[in-house]
């Protein structure tokens, strides 16, 4: 699979934790993995061997539908990759 996708994803995890206020660590916890998993997902940098319910897990936990974590197109993902959150 082509690796902007992940990032693309991870793209889209940052800015939903970051649109409820989360930090990496509240979210890992509940999630329950650890702070430096969740940081390669939301980087996309070595995630091939991370399974779909650990992102389901991250959807369910921020009580965001899969689907927008998997998008790939939205113009947040742009956002988020420059380090700003813009409401």
């Amino acid at each position: 699979m082509n690796e902007n996708v992940y990032k693309d994803i991870g793209a889209n995890i940052v800015f939903h934790r970051r649109l409820r206020g989360l930090t990496q660590v509240v979210l890992a916890r509940n999630v329950n993995i650890g702070v430096g998993k969740l940081s390669r997902i939301e980087r996309g940098i070595d995630v091939a061997d991370i399974p779909l319910s650990v992102y389901l897990r991250i959807a369910e936990s921020m009580s965001v539908p899969i689907i927008e974590l998997l998008k790939t197109t939205d113009v947040k993902v742009n956002i988020c990759v420059n380090k700003r959150l813009v409401k």
